[in-house]
């Protein structure tokens, strides 16, 4: 056992059935298999889904477990919050794998970069550096991040993602692309070390079929245009795309396009535990029923979640009890007038071995104290050290 002190400034079981791996799926194409469905939306969502950055699960499903988090890149960042629920992250990860867990990834629900968007140059201030993402000696080293957008992520310093045939980046399969997070065959200039930051288009799927669980990401902005660049802030991004009509036309595009990967892979997919991620609150039953409406008797453990607004809670049960309706908004990248009421934190899902899944979204591991992120540091080092240097092992 080791000590780390800070010197400066429910679970729950889902059974479903389990079917051995597929086999895997014929080349791509130039964009990849996409969601392996036709689009019926205008909008082709082209990408691989299948285990493209080569994820090696434990062998014993229920040695493996994700965690997912949002709003977690501070402005100007990182932050003494935003790097508390990082150092917060790093205990958790380091104590799994003293244990023998393997961390499969990192799933974001949105808000990625504040206040207003990537432009290339936040990567490693408000990532890489926060979460040690390309240190070796970071339990998140090498972590692939799985990734939606939020209102934020489109702002004044990413507003093509809002049009992207303004100010086109790539043309990848005749569509333009506009966005400076996007992965590099649609966003060039994006640095070559971040490639474990996923977001392949607006809409995806991720699955690693030797352990049944595939993540399903969708952009909802389309149903939230007057959020974008932040509420009341909107104008410019309308201004830079030649209207409000514009962007909700496209946008309203790209979330169709989000339902349709919803229905394609419930009906086509293997895996026994879905996540189902976007960013607002407002669609999170939308999006768990959409996909839960294509089953057709397929027997899921369907995760929402999805962030926003800035806690960390538990907003539904199932009929056994879980939760699998999560609100995850609290990563700490904003805001001072809710952090003093509010808990910072991060959710935890452990897989188990009858193709179900365990959740962890309030405990002292994965959450810190109501208001912690506006205690003074030395108030924060005091209960650090009294409470979390000990959970080490």
């Amino acid at each position: 056992m080791f000590r780390v002190l800070l010197v400066a400034s429910g679970t729950a079981a889902v059974s479903a059935d389990f079917s051995p791996s597929p086999s895997p799926p014929s080349p791509p194409g130039p964009g990849g298999n996409g969601s392996g469905c036709d689009d019926t939306s205008g909008w082709v969502n082209q990408y691989e889904g299948y285990n493209p950055l080569g994820v090696q699960p434990a062998p014993n499903r229920e040695d493996n477990y994700f965690l997912i988090i949002g709003d977690w890149g501070k402005d100007g960042g990182p932050g003494s919050c935003q790097n508390r629920v990082a150092e917060l992250m790093k205990q958790y990860v380091h104590n799994q794998a003293a244990q023998g867990k393997t961390l499969l990834f990192i799933a974001s629900v949105g808000d990625n970069f504040y206040w207003s968007g990537q432009d290339g140059s936040k990567w490693k201030r408000q990532w890489g550096d926060v979460y040690g993402t390309a240190d070796p000696f970071s339990p998140l080293y090498n972590i692939p991040w799985l990734a939606v957008l939020g209102n934020h992520d489109f702002g004044t310093s990413d507003p093509y993602l809002a049009c992207p045939g303004s100010a086109k980046y790539a043309t990848v399969g005749g569509q333009h692309y506009g966005s400076r997070q996007f992965n590099k065959d649609k966003n060039p200039k994006r640095p070559n070390w971040t490639g474990k930051f996923w977001m392949p288009d607006y809409n995806f799927h991720y699955e690693i079929p030797e352990v049944g669980v595939e993540v399903v990401g969708v952009d909802t902005n389309g149903d939230h245009v007057d959020d974008l660049n932040g509420h009341g802030h909107a104008q410019p991004i309308f201004d830079k795309c030649g209207g409000k009509g514009r962007v909700q036309r496209f946008l309203r595009k790209i979330k169709n396009s989000g339902d349709d990967v919803l229905k394609c892979r419930a009906a086509i997919g293997s895996a026994s535990t879905v996540l189902v991620m976007q960013h607002y609150p407002l669609n999170r039953f939308h999006v768990k029923r959409t996909f839960e409406g294509a089953l057709n008797g397929r027997q899921v453990g369907v995760i929402s979640a999805y962030g926003h607004t800035h806690e960390q809670q538990c907003q539904g049960i199932d009929g056994n009890g879980q939760c699998n309706v999560i609100l995850t908004g609290s990563g700490g990248g904003c805001c001072d007038n809710d952090l003093p009421h509010n808990h910072a934190g991060f959710t935890a899902i452990h897989l188990t071995n009858d193709g179900g899944f365990t959740s962890d979204v309030k405990s002292d591991d994965v959450r810190l104290p109501r208001g912690a992120c506006t205690w003074k540091f030395e108030s924060f080092r005091s209960w650090w050290n009294d409470t979390r240097a000990n959970a080490y092992v």
